[in-house]
């Protein structure tokens, strides 16, 4: 049974929000899934949408690889939901049974298509390592290019953070879905030292306007107006210009209308950051943390992934929260039910989809090793 009530009717949501409803029950024929979660906080259902919406109908990232990416993503997670609902699609868009059943047993993928064995690997290593090897990131990059690759990378980050909804939310998968196998779960190391990302990108940064195709130019004008430039991750997903606009709209909805607003906003971006060892986010996030009044000493046990227990109650519940999720795929009940009775719903959704969208966006930098200004606060490595 979930945690909260799942809005499977529009009658669950004020009246306001109708029509927003049954513009995205009209989408796929019925709301379900993670989308029953994320209509608790209605304003956000739009722009969290709209990027599956375009991954889906859009993405230059072929059915077979794309599915076979969100597969490991969903095993790798734990997801049951997700693998139940997406092995039949892998099926029917012509991903080889060895290949699913690489995906779903996290055995050796010796033996696969050599195309099947690298996106399994790349998306292995994204999630298992933060970073991705050279070999790996060059033969995909060498086959397909810039935005292909940064299209893949999003679709992996795109269903770590829906599986990360159904898991805090342990949204019940649907009756005759294909098990997971049950594996002993190890909690991934942390604290091992990280190298530090390369000197230059592996792709070029898109931030000059000339560097977009003339359909694309007003897309890349949108982003100027509304973050002052193209920088950082959104300098990357420009390669694919219609995907970054998506990203940006997300982006400051969350930024500017989410009820995540004051330290505890910057506290998930900077303990995601930490969780995923992106030092760019680190480096970005930690001023505005810090000018709006998150303690010294929350940072610090953030950074160096210390003791929490010490903590102001919101931030170590907050900070806790974060590390379970991405460390366990799971959320303990006790915890989950202390930042409910605290917050509400709304913000724990909100809260979800925040780590969720900076998991993206980290993963694409550490895919494509960006490097923070080295002027600004460091990350430790460790």
């Amino acid at each position: 049974m979930a945690r909260i009530h799942l809005v499977r009717n529009k009658e669950d949501i004020a009246p306001e929000h109708y029509p927003l409803f049954e513009e995205l029950a009209a989408l796929r024929g019925l709301i379900s899934g993670p989308s029953t979660v994320v209509l608790n906080s209605p304003p956000l259902a739009r722009p969290w949408n709209e990027i599956s919406e375009y991954l889906h109908r859009k993405s230059i990232v072929e059915d077979p690889h794309a599915e076979l990416a969100v597969m490991t993503t969903a095993r790798e997670k734990d997801c049951q939901y997700v693998f139940s609902a997406h092995v039949r699609i892998g099926r029917r868009v012509g991903v080889p049974e060895a290949s699913i059943e690489c995906a779903r047993g996290k055995t050796d993928t010796t033996g696969l298509p050599e195309h099947d064995a690298m996106v399994i690997t790349y998306t292995r290593q994204l999630l298992r390592q933060n970073r991705v090897q050279q070999p790996v990131f060059d033969f995909l990059l060498n086959a397909h290019g810039p935005a292909w690759l940064i299209e893949l990378t999003a679709w992996i980050g795109r269903y770590g953070a829906l599986a990360g909804l159904i898991n805090a939310f342990e949204v019940p998968a649907g009756e005759g879905g294909e098990p997971l196998p049950a594996m002993p779960f190890t909690t991934p190391p942390t604290g091992s030292p990280v190298a530090p990302p390369l000197a230059q990108p592996r792709v070029p940064l898109v931030n000059d306007r000339d560097m977009v195709p003339a359909e694309h130019q007003p897309i890349f004008d949108a982003i100027i107006q509304a973050r002052g430039a193209v920088r950082g991750p959104f300098a990357l997903v420009m390669h694919s210009p219609p995907l970054a606009k998506l990203f940006v709209d997300l982006d400051s909805y969350l930024r500017t209308e989410s009820p995540l607003q004051g330290p505890l906003r910057e506290l998930i971006m900077l303990a995601t950051a930490r969780e995923k060892d992106c030092r760019f986010v680190w480096a970005a996030h930690v001023p505005y943390a810090r000018q709006l009044g998150l303690s010294e000493a929350t940072i610090a046990a953030v950074a160096m992934r210390g003791d929490l227990s010490a903590l102001p109650e919101a931030d170590r519940d907050t900070a806790e929260y974060v590390r379970q999720l991405l460390r366990t795929n799971r959320v303990p009940q006790v915890l989950f039910d202390r930042i409910r009775n605290r917050h509400g719903v709304p913000w724990m959704v909100e809260m979800t989809c925040l780590m969720g969208q900076y998991g993206i966006l980290a993963g694409i930098i550490n895919a494509c090793e960006l490097a923070p200004d080295p002027e600004r606060e460091q990350m430790p490595l460790g």
